[in-house]
């Protein structure tokens, strides 16, 4: 596939028309236009304007892979899937609060007395379970004896 190809594939992945990408890329209309119709060579610059856009596609639009591992896609790829086994509940709201403790600790985030971790904590739940993952519940005879 060559650039131009890409150039349009990620353009109509993205769902923009040429006039939004072309906004969102800071790249000309005229120029998106041209690119797609092969008139003109993408350039070294709109490539770099593109990579800053999505970085996602960086190792696929340079080199023409992609290592899903380390986040680097190809458009032509679906989203990611999570697996269906699920996360364990205490797992995840472990992770959650410890993610916290060192956000607070480093200063990135300052406590407000109104705001409880609980209540971000059931916002991350839902987004997580929203973007496809899976939270299981133990019950209580379950930890129990794992813990024996």
């Amino acid at each position: 596939m060559n650039l131009k190809e890409k150039f349009k594939l990620i353009r109509k992945k993205s769902g923009m028309t040429q006039s939004i990408f072309g906004d969102f890329v800071s790249i000309p209309l005229s120029t998106v236009k041209k690119y797609s119709t092969g008139e003109l060579s993408v350039s070294g610059d709109a490539v770099l304007k593109i990579i800053d856009k999505f970085p996602q596609y960086t190792l696929w639009l340079t080199l023409n892979e992609v290592a899903p591992e380390i986040g680097q896609i190809s458009p032509e790829d679906d989203a990611p899937q999570m697996g269906n086994a699920g996360v364990p509940a205490k797992l995840l709201d472990d992770s959650f609060f410890q993610t916290m403790n060192t956000a607070i600790a480093l200063s990135w985030l300052t406590p407000k007395k109104e705001i409880e971790f609980s209540m971000l904590n059931d916002l991350f739940r839902h987004n997580f379970a929203e973007a496809g993952g899976v939270i299981v519940e133990q019950s209580t005879s379950e930890e129990e004896s794992r813990s024996a």
